[in-house]
């Protein structure tokens, strides 16, 4: 442990050893808020996808060349990395002769001579349709966080996806600013970072607020 972030946790103890000891403390605290934030991701993105599927009528709205739910740039953009990194994770479970096989259909008039593997790979991917359903477990917490920005307020908010949260006084900006709190909790922890104090104490109040109000 460097000097620099052992630092943070001397100045709450008076020995070094129990400066270690309340380090890998806070890693088992972020353990612990990631598992919730996990549970946390998974019951917004199903319940805010039934909803857009039942009030847009379309159940595949994040597959190429659907554009019934209005979504913004920087979205669209999200969705469609998503949509290619559940290729790879498709094309990941196949064989090394598997693999090769995919050229006679990706290159039907052979393999361009000095074409470069990473372009290779690319093009076999690309053969692989895949489903709504893989392509929901590719997005992001960032993205769903997105749908309940005020951007949306008029066009996915009021008119969908406020359902997902049954309370009607409950406002738009409520959820967000809680998502905000979830969203920076579990970039910390991703970084082995240390969520503690009030950072602590409004990650907590966050999920339990989402957790209360889904």
């Amino acid at each position: 442990i460097s000097a620099e972030r052992l630092k943070t946790y001397e100045n709450h103890t008076d020995r070094v050893e129990r400066a270690i000891a309340l380090h890998n403390h806070t890693l088992q605290l972020g353990s612990s808020l990631m598992s919730m934030i996990a549970l946390l991701e998974l019951s917004l993105r199903n319940g805010t996808n039934q909803q857009l599927v039942k009030d847009f009528g379309d159940d595949e709205w994040l597959l190429p060349g659907h554009s019934a739910v209005p979504l913004g740039s920087l979205e669209c953009k999200t969705v469609s990395s998503a949509y290619a990194n559940a290729q790879k994770a498709a094309y990941s479970k196949l064989s090394y002769k598997q693999k090769g096989e995919l050229d006679a259909t990706a290159f039907p008039s052979g393999v361009p001579a000095g074409i470069s593997h990473k372009k290779v790979v690319k093009k076999r991917q690309e053969l692989f349709l895949v489903s709504h359903g893989q392509v929901i477990s590719q997005t992001t917490l960032y993205f769903w966080k997105r749908l309940f920005s005020s951007e949306y307020e008029a066009s996915l908010w009021k008119t969908s996806i406020k359902r997902v949260f049954p309370d009607k006084k409950l406002k738009r900006s409520d959820v967000s600013k809680a998502l905000e709190t979830v969203y920076a909790t579990r970039k910390r922890v991703a970084h082995h970072e240390p969520v503690y104090g009030d950072r602590l104490h409004e990650a907590i109040g966050a999920l339990e607020f989402l957790r209360n109000t889904l």
